[in-house]
């Protein structure tokens, strides 16, 4: 590779004033050029110089020591005293051949200087002419590339670190498929791309980002030296292009499949689930982006597949309904889910009595009378309650048959006996299949004292319901003066 570092120059007169004795030695001229070039990587690293020039001089004698200095270091100050890291130095004489040599030996990939300047004594001086100077085996370096992760829509800072001084540049960028040329030929060493917003998402109907790569090629003297590349990462950042919702795109119903409130279309504290469906014809992506995917957020929990359910409700609620394009952008809507309090039935001013069959209390009547208040969750009318009432002797291992009764109405329920003790068992039940029971007790028929059939048996206060017992009502003691010694 040959590259031409200068084309012209103009040299002037140097050294001690013109006429001044040549015992003065020699000088040297102001520099001409200093200028950075680039080894190899790879292959020779020995590098020639050659130069073609002309003087222009004047004097009583005939010059032989002017001429040219090419000094190479690999430092960029020095020349004066020719010191630091000198790789060689060439004169090229005027009396000489026109043109002149050196091999210099070189590291590979690293920078070095090369210095021009003119020689002359202190009786002679060099009038304005030109010089030509190539140079082969020397190589300029492509800039570098810097650039960091953006986002569509936004400026994003590009900058070159540049190797070769009087180093020029095409940069480009490629995109989506889209190439763009942001410099050509230019000396910059910086510059701000701003991605378009509206462009690239046209491009980009089912990605959230891409990659950008910065291509950079770098010209020394009309020649490409080589190129580099970076690549970042630009992104739609979320909320550039979210679709657009139309009323009802997301619906919740009531769920109360498989549960004790099946039969209920209302959302019931405790027992409901909510199910979300999403209408696709009423969400509105851009640029070509598509439906990509749902999901609900309740309490806590995400679910991010169908079937759309929260979680068992135990009170008003709010669900985060969220539909995704295929860009990744979203949008969102919060429906609100009102759900009816519920507690379990229960029963209040429960009355229990023997009684005749008129229902007149009565000690020795062969019927009771029953009474409940039962109270339950109306759930917006959809809930409903049954009472009802049984009775069992009080040994007995089961209570008998359920007889319906009015809310808060007595019913008159019979025959029972009055030598025997019962329990009497109220209960409601709604209509999710929850019961609330109370249970009372009826006493026999009150004595003095009664024995039992066959003399087997003894009550006092009540009626003997057991063999070979000597019973007591509930709630008596015995008492040997004024010490209980049995009861309590």
């Amino acid at each position: 590779m040959s590259t031409t570092l200068i084309t012209s120059a103009s040299w002037y007169r140097v050294g001690a004033k013109y006429g001044m004795p040549e015992s003065l030695g020699y000088d040297y001229a102001p520099l001409v050029g200093r200028f950075k070039f680039h080894t190899p990587s790879t292959g020779a690293t020995s590098v020639s110089f050659a130069s073609t020039k002309y003087d222009i001089y004047e004097g009583e004698y005939t010059p032989y020591d002017f001429g040219y200095r090419f000094l190479v270091t690999s430092e960029s100050t020095g020349y004066e005293s020719e010191c630091g890291d000198e790789r060689g130095i060439l004169t090229v004489h005027a009396g000489d051949s026109l043109t002149g040599s050196v091999n210099i030996d070189l590291m590979p990939d690293r920078d070095y200087y090369l210095w021009i300047w003119p020689r002359v004594d202190a009786y002679h001086r060099m009038a304005p002419g030109t010089i030509t100077v190539t140079v082969d085996g020397i190589y300029g370096t492509a800039s570098t590339i810097t650039a960091s992760n953006g986002t569509f829509g936004s400026q994003i800072p590009v900058s070159l670190a540049v190797s070769t001084e009087g180093a020029v540049h095409d940069l480009r960028v490629s995109c989506a498929g889209r190439t763009e040329t942001l410099l050509s030929r230019s000396a910059a060493t910086s510059f701000v791309w701003t991605p378009d917003l509206t462009t690239y998402a046209a491009l980009l109907p089912n990605a959230g980002s891409a990659q950008a790569v910065f291509t950079c090629e770098t010209f020394f003297n009309g020649n490409s030296v080589g190129s580099t590349t970076a690549s970042i990462t630009v992104r739609f950042t979320q909320g550039d292009l979210p679709p657009t919702l139309a009323a009802g795109w997301a619906r919740a119903a009531v769920y109360n499949v498989g549960t004790a409130a099946a039969g209920i279309s209302v959302y019931v504290q405790g027992f409901s689930k909510a199910e979300v469906s999403f209408d696709s014809s009423k969400i509105s992506c851009k640029y070509g982006a598509s439906v990509a995917g749902f999901r609900i957020r309740c309490g806590g929990v995400t679910v991010n597949a169908a079937p759309y359910r929260t979680g068992v409700l135990t009170g008003n609620a709010e669900i985060l309904c969220t539909v995704t394009d295929s860009r990744g952008q979203e949008a969102s809507e919060t429906l609100q889910i009102t759900v009816q309090p519920y507690a379990e039935p229960r029963l209040t001013e429960v009355t229990v009595f023997r009684c005749d069959s008129t229902g007149n209390a009565a000690d020795d009547g062969q019927y009771y009378s029953a009474k409940g208040k039962g109270l339950y969750s109306s759930l917006r009318g959809q809930n409903s309650m049954t009472l009802t009432a049984a009775h069992k002797k009080t040994d007995a291992a089961d209570f008998g048959t359920e007889t319906a009764l009015q809310n808060d109405t007595a019913l008159v329920i019979g025959t029972i006996s009055a030598d025997s003790s019962y329990l009497v068992r109220l209960t409601i039940t709604d209509a999710l299949g929850k019961t609330a029971s109370v249970t009372v007790a009826l006493a026999t028929q009150h004595w003095a004292m009664k024995f039992r059939p066959g003399g087997m048996g003894v009550g006092f206060g009540k009626a003997p319901e057991h063999d070979n017992c000597i019973e007591l009502p509930a709630g008596w003691v015995i008492r040997i003066g004024d010490t209980v010694v049995l009861g309590e």
